[in-house]
């Protein structure tokens, strides 16, 4: 067959995209593996038109990756794919949730093997080793921006393990991962570093999991392998971990450094401890100032990131936070306000309250306040600028 994969402009649109989807490239690579033609097109930095690619590569079928923020992109895409005479297939996060779509095959959670069954094949992808490294020809990686910050002159994201154990009420990666961890063997991990350097001149990678500190032993494996080939002084990593102090050791910290890891994003949330309880973040105000005090002492850049307007966020929980970026003074840091993704605890009570702005999902974007609280109304929150004017 000819397969389209596609990742839909974003709602709002933005001149950008940090990395490739994984995702399209993981079944962009089983197709070929398989003997079918693949072409892989994100939207956001392609800059081709859906109609166009149609007539042009005149695909069998059509697959197309859909977060909340695409929903928009990814109905005309499959309504023009579908006019055109193609399957169409849709995974992603939000695919339980399309509505006003008709005559598509709707993949929900880890899809492998559903594009296996798709692809009319008896292989089967039995545990997440059996899972391909990616045929990174596919794609053009200059087109991509990198996750800021940015350490390395050519940048690309990796996922080494799947899952998250825990329980914030306003994530969706429980309801689509699954709350199992399921972890790479650290010996493709590097196979697939070591490809991505030598072949496509990658000098810093950003892995993406959700805690790559959980599981030490493993995360040794990684890091020490990184050492023992040299890469370390080649290239320079970014980690996503957690602040609890029987996850952050001194010794994980050193270890990281040494490998190279140069930056490491906190999702921190709040600096309100009622705040972070309410959210069931489960982590304390003194583990952040720990965590980022300690990542400091070693030379890691320190990232964090806040959400604002949460079901109980208010002018003095605000205020806490901001007391905490002032005391802690992470390297780097961001804030958004909170998106009411479907499906999940905060969105659930938000909706029983009526405090959700709209379920028009077309209209979601980053920047938007779509939801109130008790205590801050939709045009406080829209107010709010930042958590160095606030006063």
């Amino acid at each position: 067959m000819r397969i389209l994969l596609t990742q839909p402009k974003h709602n709002h649109g933005q001149p950008y995209a940090e990395a490739p989807s994984t995702a399209l490239l993981i079944l962009g690579t089983i197709a070929e593996k398989l003997g079918d033609d693949v072409k892989i097109i994100h939207y956001d930095v392609d800059r081709s038109d859906i109609r166009d690619d149609l007539a042009e590569y005149r695909p069998d079928l059509v697959g197309i990756t859909c977060n909340t923020f695409q929903v928009k992109g990814a109905k005309f895409i499959a309504k023009m794919a579908q006019a055109f005479g193609a399957k169409v297939v849709i995974g992603g996060v939000h695919t339980p949730y399309l509505i006003n779509l008709n005559d598509y095959k709707p993949v929900i959670g880890e899809g492998e093997n559903a594009w296996l069954e798709l692809l009319m094949s008896e292989k089967r992808i039995n545990n997440i080793d059996d899972v391909p490294i990616p045929d990174y020809s596919l794609i053009d990686f200059d087109k991509f921006c990198g996750a800021a910050p940015i350490g390395g002159s050519l940048q690309t994201a990796i996922m080494a393990s799947r899952g998250c154990p825990y329980s914030c009420t306003f994530c969706n990666t429980p309801l689509w991962w699954g709350k199992k961890i399921r972890y790479r063997d650290p010996e493709l991990v590097l196979e697939e570093i070591e490809e991505l350097h030598h072949s496509f001149g990658v000098d810093e990678v950003f892995f993406q999991d959700d805690t790559f500190n959980i599981n030490h032993e493993w995360a040794y494996k990684i890091l020490n392998s990184i050492i023992e080939a040299g890469l370390n002084k080649e290239m320079v990593f970014k980690i996503c971990c957690r602040v609890n102090e029987s996850l952050l050791t001194p010794e994980f910290l050193e270890l990281a450094a040494k490998a190279g890891v140069w930056n490491i994003f906190y999702g921190i949330e709040s600096g309100s401890q009622q705040m972070l309880d309410r959210m069931k973040k489960g982590i304390t105000v003194d583990e952040i100032k720990r965590a980022i005090k300690l990542t400091h002492e070693v030379g890691i850049n320190s990232q964090c990131s806040f959400v604002v307007g949460l079901p109980g966020e208010t002018l003095q929980t605000l205020r806490e936070t901001s007391s905490l970026i002032k005391m802690t003074k992470p390297d780097t840091y961001g804030w958004g306000f909170w998106c009411p993704f479907p499906g999940t605890e905060a969105t659930k009570e938000a909706t029983s309250k009526g405090y959700i702005k709209h379920t028009d999902y077309d209209d979601y974007g980053y920047g938007l306040v779509l939801a109130r609280t008790d205590a801050l109304d939709f045009s406080e929150l829209e107010k709010f600028q930042g958590f160095e004017v606030l006063s």
